[in-house]
């Protein structure tokens, strides 16, 4: 029973891992490898502060989404564990 919240935690990590993937296969991420490698070289403007907007962007709540998935699955086997103790 003690294994139990660790292969959770695998599985989950496993699962979300090969998500990300295919989405950034269906998404076409590594469609140009070519320019990628020369892009951390590009200067960039700052954004100004009269372009930001106050809402969160729709990734910020996916991220969010994602940070609250990973916090709950890194938890489950410390709670698992403390109720096997217990009883």
């Amino acid at each position: 029973m003690f294994y139990l919240g660790w292969i959770v935690l695998t599985g989950t990590g496993v699962l979300a891992s090969i998500a990300v993937f295919l989405w950034a296969l269906q998404s076409g991420q590594f469609a140009d490898q070519g320019r990628a490698r020369y892009l951390p070289l590009y200067e960039t403007d700052p954004l100004s502060p009269a372009s930001t907007s106050p809402r969160l962007p729709g990734a910020a709540y996916g991220l969010l989404l994602v940070l609250g998935i990973g916090v709950i699955a890194l938890l489950s086997p410390v709670v698992l564990t403390l109720l096997r103790i217990r009883g």
